[in-house]
């Protein structure tokens, strides 16, 4: 009977130590899980913080682009204004710059042909800042182009006008001074020398000046040639 008691008790003992260690190993079990869905979560965590990191680097990298962009932009303005303004100041020039006269010009220009004034104007001629006499001999009429800085001839070019052409001529010495009627015109317009010229309009003579400032609008004149009376102006 005590054997048989003995025995009832070793074997619930072996019965709770078996429950005992299924519970462990549960409990291991569960811990294992927790710690891969933990080490998972943390994975992921590390993968979403890069992800960020790397957008955060492109949305960098775009907006050095950008920034980049924008300074090439600013730099082609600038250049682009630098060349306009270059451009602008070979296309005009200072009168006192100007070393031959209108009288040295129209006087080199009848040693050359023959022929009364018709026509004076003063402009770059294939790089040249040039004087254009026009001349009038008889139904001839004589184009001298000068050369602004050296009164060489630079070209000569000869027609044959018609009867009902217009071949009045004039002498310089009948018209108010070039330099004088520029004063005149500067009085009212900043800017420098774009072209001039002097000729018959309507039956008078009349300079038209054209002067230009740095990259603004040209601004035309026509003004007598004896009054010095300004009878045109405008921006072009």
């Amino acid at each position: 009977m005590k054997f048989k008691i003995f025995s009832l008790l070793l074997a619930s003992g072996l019965i709770l130590a078996a429950c005992g260690n299924d519970d462990s190993d549960d409990k291991k079990d569960n811990k294992g899980a927790e710690k891969t869905e933990q080490k998972t979560q943390d994975d992921n965590k590390d993968d979403m913080d890069d992800s960020n990191n790397d957008k955060d680097s492109n949305d960098d990298q775009d907006d050095s682009n950008d920034d980049t962009d924008s300074n090439d932009d600013q730099t082609n303005d600038d250049d682009s204004d630098d060349q306009n303004a270059n451009k602008s100041t070979t296309n005009t020039v200072k009168w006192d710059d100007v070393k031959v006269s209108p009288e040295e010009a129209v006087k080199e220009a009848q040693n050359e042909e023959k022929g009364e004034l018709k026509d004076l104007s003063f402009e770059k001629e294939a790089g040249d800042w040039s004087y254009k006499v026009e001349l009038v001999d008889g139904s001839n009429e004589n184009k001298v182009l000068i050369n602004a800085d050296d009164k060489s001839v630079a070209n000569v070019e000869n027609e044959t006008e018609d009867d009902d052409d217009n071949n009045q001529t004039f002498k310089l010495s009948d018209v108010a001074k070039f330099e004088d009627v520029l004063k005149v015109a500067q009085d009212k317009a900043k800017g420098d020398l774009k072209e001039w010229s002097l000729s018959e309009d309507d039956g008078k003579l009349v300079y038209s000046i054209d002067l230009k400032e740095g990259n603004k609008d040209t601004t035309e004149f026509k003004i007598d040639a004896k009054s010095k009376e300004i009878l045109e102006q405008e921006q072009d």
